[in-house]
């Protein structure tokens, strides 16, 4: 079973232009052989596998974020991983990384490797798994450039070489910076969807809100756990909606909790392991990607509820169990899941206070539409990935034609090779990597974390790398008793006083 959060956390709006009063400084020095836009756990497992398999080589990674958070606002005191722990960032491709989770357990001393064995679980928490991730991207810091946004890009040759030309906006020193790379790699993350509905009056109801910023928006609303008895909505049928809707009635005893999804029932997510075998194997992904169009979207379509709009089951048997309860004492029951439901308008409460929807049936024997008023909505309406968030790679739209397309609207998704690489028409420019777009032709997992350090190694070993380097062979190292100490930092590669920059802001 799958039903993960996206393996990125929601990016940024990247800017487009640099303000005209802008420095830039441009960096003449050696080009690097990896660039990532983006680090979440995807590109913390490439850096990961670069480290290990490319030792002396030099990588960069930005992120608009200040400091590495994956989805601070859904870690919930029940929330679990719905893989395990094995599905890390490295073991799948070494099973000796540092990088692990047992390592990760480890550094803490073998108490804590013991105290997680006795849970006799394969899946940690979440809050432990965004400590793990977090514990990861700390070591690989001094490879990355906190604060920034990639405003551009443009292919490129130096002397024979294919390059990309990056400028970059770096928010904290307020300057814009131009660097180069042999190799791109390209992981945006997922975006929170938004229904046009809330999209077109979200900015004057902070109310409502994506269940992608729960926690925040309850910290922001300040609703009073012991006193609060208003009634809340939440609108979707899937993990997170479940989740949310779970809490709620958790941390707010007095509150009354209406949950508003179109299918007629809950699904379980489906945990068997013959379903792991065929959808999420890393295997999976080769097998896939030799298929028919029409076979990869029958294998897509076969699959769907081992990931989308789906629940887990243990949670699923507990928001059974309130219901039942509710139904033993007389009265209105104090918090509902309705199925076959939509939200048809979205307006200001009595007042101008609160939320007011208007809720219809999607069926035709379901009767008039009614009306509730809320205190606070949240949205488990999943998320995409939109073209726009490749929208810094226009310049790049003439040398790679798939990237063309997608940017364009002309093609609904895009297309990479197997290698994750997009096509290039001509020699100019280096390798461009996009990871987390390629479902369509990788497969359910390539939106997950359950591939992603097996991806890591893939994309490593397709690096356009300078000939004496290509040739070399290369081994994975078996990691110091150094390296797995508490503190132990790994560089990717040989940085520049450049990029030792203030390790630094988190």
């Amino acid at each position: 079973m799958s039903v993960e959060l996206p393996a990125s956390s929601p990016s940024p709006a990247l800017l487009q232009t640099p303000p005209d009063d802008d420095l830039v400084i441009k960096h003449e020095n050696e080009p690097y052989d990896l660039l990532g836009v983006g680090f979440g756990p995807t590109h913390i497992a490439l850096a990961v596998a670069f480290a290990e398999e490319r030792p002396g080589k030099r990588a960069l990674f930005i992120d608009a974020r200040e400091t590495f958070a994956w989805h601070p606002a859904l870690l919930l005191p029940a929330s679990r991983m719905q893989i395990s722990f094995l599905k890390d960032l490295a073991t799948f491709r070494n099973p000796q990384s540092s990088f692990s989770f047992v390592s990760y357990l480890h550094s803490f001393g073998v108490d804590r490797l013991a105290s997680f064995s006795n849970l006799g679980s394969w899946t940690p928490s979440r809050t432990e798994w965004a400590s793990y991730l977090a514990w990861a991207a700390k070591r690989l810091e001094s490879n990355v450039w906190w604060s920034s946004k990639v405003v551009s890009v443009q292919p490129t040759t130096d002397a024979g070489d294919s390059l990309v030309e990056i400028t970059v906006r770096d928010f904290a020193r307020q300057t814009t910076r131009v660097v180069y790379a042999r190799n791109l790699s390209l992981a945006p993350g997922a975006t929170p969807f938004i229904p046009k509905l809330f999209g077109d009056v979200l900015p004057a109801f902070p109310e409502i809100a994506h269940t992608s910023a729960y926690l925040s928006t309850l910290e922001r609303l300040k609703l009073n756990a012991a006193t609060f008895s208003g009634r809340v909505a939440v609108v979707g049928g899937g993990q997170s909606s479940a989740e949310v809707f779970h809490d709620l009635i958790s941390r707010f005893p007095n509150a009354k909790v209406d949950m508003f999804y179109r299918a007629s029932a809950l699904v379980p997510a489906d945990d068997s392991p013959f379903v792991n075998a065929r959808a999420f194997d890393p295997a999976r992904t080769e097998e896939f990607f030799g298929l028919q169009t029409q076979e990869r979207s029958a294998r897509l379509a076969e699959f769907r509820r081992a990931n989308y709009a789906c629940v887990a089951p243990e949670l699923i048997e507990s928001m059974y169990k309130l219901l039942y309860l509710q139904r033993l004492h007389p009265g209105e029951p104090q918090h509902r899941i309705v199925p076959n439901t939509e939200v048809l308008s979205v307006e200001r409460g009595e007042d101008g206070v609160g939320v007011r929807l208007t809720i219809g049936s999607t069926l035709s024997t379901g009767g008039a539409p009614t009306t509730g008023e809320y205190a606070a909505v949240f949205l488990g309406t999943g998320y995409h990935r939109p073209s726009s968030s490749l929208s810094f790679l226009a310049g790049l739209a003439s040398e790679y034609p798939a990237l063309g397309a997608f940017l364009s609207g002309a093609a609904p998704a895009l297309e990479v090779g197997r290698d994750y690489a997009l096509e290039g028409s001509s020699e100019r420019g280096g390798r461009v990597f996009v990871l987390g777009f390629s479902e369509t032709t990788h497969g359910l997992s390539e939106t997950l974390l359950s591939v992603g350090a097996v991806r890591a190694g893939e994309v490593v070993a397709a690096l356009q790398l300078p000939a004496a380097a290509a040739v070399a062979e290369v081994s994975t190292p078996v990691a110091s008793k150094t390296e797995r100490g508490r503190s132990a930092h790994v560089h990717v590669g040989t940085l520049t006083p450049d990029s030792e920059r203030s390790p630094e802001r988190d």
